[in-house]
């Protein structure tokens, strides 16, 4: 695979990324590219939408709501994360 103008900014994350993950740049794009959903059908894609849809309703079911101004003022005063 060959891309042309690549700016080098990208070349140079694309190559660390490479270096940490000990990957050759080629590798690298390819696992990036399928990552972000490429070479994965309609089905597939479908499939893992309804996935991470299901996963976030989880985690916003166990949220307890929203914290007001106020509540994160006093939080703070009291010295709380």
């Amino acid at each position: 695979m060959t891309i042309r103008d690549m700016p080098d900014e990208v070349h140079a994350r694309l190559k660390e990324r490479a270096r940490r993950n000990r990957r050759s740049l080629n590798q690298q794009a390819i696992a990036d590219l399928s990552q972000m959903g490429f070479g994965e059908s309609a089905e597939e894609r479908a499939a893992r939408v309804e996935r991470e849809i299901r996963e976030s309703d989880a985690l916003r079911a166990r949220a307890k709501g929203f914290l007001t101004s106020e509540e994160i003022d006093a939080a703070k005063r009291e010295g709380r994360p």
